[in-house]
């Protein structure tokens, strides 16, 4: 079989295996089919849910890359001859294509790696001329210790200094809250990616909201965007979308509010969902979008928000929810909610509707709508 078969195809045929350990039985057949799974095996060796393949065990053998001389440089001894250990028959760093930052520093961490080993760890990629999809670095951080913040924030300028290992990204999400060093990371991204297909962002403040409204303008064709609790300085990226509004068929605005109790973090800037006129006057033109989501968002009743309500002709989900048991949305957007629904109500497929109002006429109305 392996004969018959080119590489590409043995490519194919294994992405459709359904779990890791079906993909690690492969490669232990014969050297032409472990060449071919583990490229698929080590592109994603970061994710959550890879139970198969723990992420502090990648790390070991990430480690076995840095040459004894760099130990020795930082006085870490204890690591010297680890290059050596074991013959290593793949070069498993360049294979990567998904990184998840978050588990990449967790991980490290756990090998009791200190700052300057992750650093070395972050530039070994760009020495590898790793060439990432997927970038996530998301609020996952501070679910951990206080230390891996810490190592976060003096890690994560090094790995942007390797920009070249960004200039095939199609996803990038950067939603986490505390409020470190974006503006170097957006800059460093906008300067060697324009293919970003999938955009999920958060913004701390104005001088951020300036760079990740540059990334947009660099982007070629961004189809889906998020953004994440960005409250007064919102308007400055969605302006920028009208570089995308030929593309752009997805939108998504998360956790713009007042309310603490709806967040497990401490670092959001509390505010209601605030866009002036020029960037609902963008959205407008992006008459593309099928696709809008609103999650915890206030402020949407507002009047400035309307002309959204008949600028999506061709929606087919709307996605709306807000609160919980405890807490009551108190000024549900019927009006917007009820316009984008009537507009797009020949290609609607797909409506979620998930809020706590003890107003039950705005729940009563929106189900009229629906059902006509």
């Amino acid at each position: 079989m392996d004969q018959i078969f080119a590489p590409e195809y043995f490519d194919i045929i294994f992405r459709f295996l359904p779990t890791i350990k079906d993909l690690h039985s492969c490669l232990l057949v014969n050297k032409h089919w472990a060449a071919c799974a583990i490229p698929i095996l080590w592109e994603a060796p970061f994710k959550i849910n890879n139970n198969y393949f723990p992420s502090f065990k990648v790390i070991k053998i990430y480690l076995e890359f840095i040459p004894d001389s760099t130990f020795r440089k930082l006085g870490d001894n204890r690591r010297i001859g680890l290059s050596n250990s074991r013959p290593l028959f793949f070069n498993y760093p360049s294979f990567l294509k998904e990184l998840s930052y978050d588990q990449f520093l967790h991980a490290a961490i756990a090998n009791n790696c200190s700052k300057d080993i992750i650093i070395e760890l972050s530039k070994l990629l760009a020495v590898n001329n790793v060439r990432l999809h997927r970038l996530e670095i998301y609020n996952s951080l501070n679910c951990y210790t206080e230390n891996l913040n810490k190592i976060g924030y003096l890690v994560i300028p090094h790995f942007y200094e390797c920009t070249s290992v960004f200039s095939r990204l199609t996803y990038f999400n950067c939603s986490y809250q505390w409020p470190v060093q974006r503006i170097q990371l957006f800059n460093a991204i906008s300067k060697d990616c324009h293919n970003i297909k999938n955009l999920k962002v958060s913004i701390y403040d104005k001088n951020e909201g300036m760079a990740l409204e540059g990334l947009i303008r660099s982007q070629r064709n961004l189809k889906k965007f998020t953004l994440i609790n960005s409250n007064n300085f919102a308007s400055l990226p969605i302006q920028a979308l009208v570089n995308q509004k030929h593309s752009l068929n997805s939108l998504a605005l998360e956790d713009m509010h007042c309310n603490s109790s709806l967040n497990k973090t401490n670092f959001f800037n509390y505010a209601a969902c605030q866009l002036n006129s020029s960037a609902i006057n963008v959205l407008t033109q992006c008459t593309k979008i099928n696709r809008v989501k609103f999650k915890h968002c206030e402020g949407l009743n507002s009047s400035v928000f309307l002309p959204l309500a008949i600028a999506f002709p061709n929606l087919t989900s709307l996605e709306y929810s807000y609160g919980s048991y405890e807490i009551y949305d108190n000024a549900t957007p019927i009006r917007l909610l009820s316009g984008l629904i009537i507009t797009s109500c020949n290609t609607l497929k797909r409506i979620i509707l998930d809020w706590h109002s003890e107003v039950y006429l705005d729940i009563t109305q929106l189900v009229e709508i629906i059902a006509q």
